[in-house]
């Protein structure tokens, strides 16, 4: 789903819930559960949005160890602000940096896209070397 700049603009505040339902996540990593992205957006001036959050779903993985199949729930908190592509492409090498330092992310046109966001965050929260269960109580 994609969000309109304008309209979070407008709101000041905006609560939005998305199920996504297809999104790629890597070879490895199937969704077994829709994504559910629920939260505030919220206006901060400047073309800057915040937006605080939660992620749910379920996913299955494959045990590094032993190789089998698995699924994990991922509950995943969060707060991310995004800004205007542009404020980081043409801005000099030491303000991009900064932008990186602070977890600022981007936004592409005039939209925030929270089928993207999802992506991103649980492709950040998936382990990268996932351990079943069985597998992890023998550790």
């Amino acid at each position: 789903m994609k969000i309109p700049i304008q309209r979070i603009i407008s709101n000041k505040k905006l609560k939005v819930y998305e199920e996504v339902k297809k999104v790629q996540l890597g070879k490895e990593i199937s969704l077994i559960s829709p994504i559910q992205i629920s939260g505030t957006l919220e206006y901060v001036g400047n073309e800057e949005v915040c937006f605080n959050g939660h992620i749910s779903t379920k996913v299955e993985l494959t045990c590094v160890r032993c190789l089998k199949k698995f699924e994990q729930t991922l509950e995943i908190n969060f707060s991310e602000s995004y800004v205007p592509q542009y404020f980081s492409s043409s801005a000099p090498a030491k303000e991009e940096r900064e932008l990186e330092e602070l977890n600022v992310f981007t936004y592409e046109g005039n939209f925030i896209d929270l089928d993207k966001i999802a992506r991103d965050i649980l492709i950040e929260h998936i382990p990268p070397y996932p351990l079943c269960p069985e597998c992890r109580a023998n550790t």
